[in-house]
């Protein structure tokens, strides 16, 4: 049986590609928010100035960190496997260790993540993260005399909901797509085999039969 490895190399490659543009989208997200947050809390009535302990904002840290280590890590991988000077594409094995060492780990850290955001968002009704506050008042009305300010308002709250929905969702596709390339880099792996073993038969033969 012929069994051609490249085109699972190929989708190998695209996946991770998919995984680090992603990345890059959750990871500018969540960090937007956060950073909106730590601007406009301490000033903005609609942050609740007076009461910073009511926000809870673990879990976007978590999605920034989660995020930029993905980034790192598929970035190594693609690296490697796109630079000529490495030639990883014929050693088999270690190209499946670096490809399970790079998405194993990630695949864990985003499952938790996920999880972890999904409970807070969930949480104690005391509590609110960036996510739940702003989608809870995104169409609610400002004072008038705040509405010529542009930091004292919430109207920018429908962006910010919506940028912590997708880094929320955007993490768990993340996710998904680890757990795809996690399986592609097993079943690429045994490709390899394979046409190494029969390679080496064919070898055998000739010269058996020479």
């Amino acid at each position: 049986m012929k069994i051609n490895p490249a085109p699972l190399h190929l989708a190998q490659v695209a996946v991770t590609s998919l995984i680090v543009a992603l990345s890059i989208a959750v990871l500018g997200t969540s960090a937007h928010t956060l950073d909106v947050f730590n601007k406009q809390q301490t000033s903005n009535p609609w942050w609740l100035p007076l009461w910073p302990q009511h926000f809870d904002v673990g879990g976007t840290k978590a999605l920034v960190g989660t995020s930029t280590t993905v980034l790192i890590f598929s970035s190594v991988f693609l690296a490697v496997s796109l630079v000529p000077f490495f030639n990883i594409a014929n050693k088999h094995t270690m190209r499946a260790l670096l490809g399970l060492g790079t998405t194993l780990p990630t695949m864990l850290l985003t499952l938790v993540t996920v999880i972890y955001v999904h409970i807070q968002n969930k949480g104690s009704p005391e509590l609110d993260t960036i996510q739940t506050w702003t989608c809870k008042y995104k169409n609610s009305q400002s004072l008038q005399q705040l509405d010529d300010l542009d930091v004292m308002g919430n109207e920018n709250f429908g962006s910010l909901c919506r940028e912590g929905q997708f880094a929320l969702y955007g993490t768990l596709t993340v996710f998904l797509l680890l757990s795809a390339s996690m399986g592609l880099t097993i079943v690429t792996w045994m490709a390899d085999k394979w046409v190494s073993r029969q390679a080496r038969k064919e070898v055998e033969m000739a010269n058996q039969q020479s």
